[in-house]
């Protein structure tokens, strides 16, 4: 089976979840730079932000509408947390690497 395990055709049993997380994901994320807008700390940055992640989570959310629905509420649970938190683990090791690469080269 694998890590997500597999349907018929390749698809993933976890990609509904997955796809609502992020598009979950991409809201808070709105939210929260347009928040920060509104308090004056980076209004470009929120706005080009918001205009990126706004279209970006309506097709992500569409599409988790199209996918074939769970077997079990833990994969739903696990495939949701997994959207929610893949963009912070991408920026976690993102910044990790930036911090030990100039460590490593010494």
């Amino acid at each position: 089976m694998g890590f997500q395990g597999r349907l018929r055709g390749g698809r993933s049993i976890v990609k509904r979840g997955f796809l609502f997380g992020l598009g979950s994901f991409l809201i808070v994320a709105v939210i929260g730079g347009l928040i920060g807008a509104l308090l004056g700390t980076a209004r470009l940055a929120a706005i080009i932000e918001a205009l990126i992640c706004i279209p970006l989570s309506i097709v992500v959310i569409r599409r988790a509408s199209l996918a074939p629905p769970h077997r079990s509420r833990l994969q739903a649970v696990f495939g949701w947390l997994l959207g929610f938190l893949v963009i912070d683990a991408a920026i976690f090791v993102a910044i990790g690497v930036a911090i030990l690469v100039p460590l490593l080269v010494k």
